[in-house]
């Protein structure tokens, strides 16, 4: 709900990637501040902002200085478009350029194409970067098809989603982690090989265990593991 003001307590928060405390992004300030001000009843918002003195010009410059906020949909490419054909909303790679049109991404490749690894000169010989949105679609539908989620015809543009595909959408399951099972799936596997393979999905990657609970887990290690795993990362 909105508020007349709001108030961030402290800008460290806990990266579990990194392990470690790390300040908070100016996107998490801006969502927050925007949830000021109540349009019905009053013309303007308060945002207060507590953090330490040498943070303090960092927070105001970002702030004042209205920086273009860049997209990272480029990142998830593969999952999107997965999505996307699992949905129906999608079948060829004509109809996934459109859709490329539809987002923040294509918006921010006209206004700042060297961060998306082009130069000046593309947006002024495509100004609607046709070329550059069917390479990116191109190289997700080839991804997806080698790791057995859709059928990409080539010769056609046609994009068929597979039973893998749709499982991967429904549950959420991303790319990287469908690879890994294609890579580490067995005819034969016992219990043990099915959690060592589970357990290296990317989804796990944030899950890490805390200082305060190694006890309690050498506990269940030693009495209530049924069976050994090896894994790279090792999860409990």
């Amino acid at each position: 709900m909105p508020a007349y003001a709001v108030v961030i307590k402290g800008t460290q928060v806990y990266n579990t990637q990194k392990g470690a405390f790390v300040d908070l992004s100016i996107l998490d300030v801006m969502q927050i501040f925007g949830r000021a001000g109540r349009p019905q009843y009053e013309s303007q918002g308060v945002g207060y902002i507590l953090t330490s003195q040498d943070k303090l010009n960092h927070y105001v410059a970002l702030i004042t200085q209205q920086l273009p906020i860049e997209s990272r949909f480029i990142e998830s490419m593969v999952d999107n478009l997965n999505a996307e054909l699992s949905l129906g909303t999608i079948t060829n790679v004509d109809e996934a350029v459109t859709w490329l049109s539809y987002t923040y991404l294509y918006v921010r490749m006209r206004k700042n194409p060297l961060v998306y690894g082009m130069d000046h000169t593309e947006p002024m010989e495509d100004p609607l970067l046709g070329k550059k949105r069917r390479d990116i679609i191109v190289a997700a539908a080839k991804n997806l098809h080698k790791a057995q989620m859709i059928i990409y015809d080539e010769k056609t543009g046609y994009l068929t989603p597979k039973d893998l595909g749709r499982i991967a959408s429904n549950y959420y399951i991303s790319y990287n982690s469908v690879n890994t099972y294609n890579s580490l799936m067995k005819p034969r596997m016992t219990e043990a090989d099915v959690l060592s393979m589970v357990s290296q999905s990317t989804e796990f990657v944030n899950v890490k265990s805390r200082d305060n609970e190694q006890s309690e887990l050498a506990k269940l290690l030693e009495q209530a593991c049924p069976c050994s795993v090896k894994v790279k990362s090792c999860f409990y």
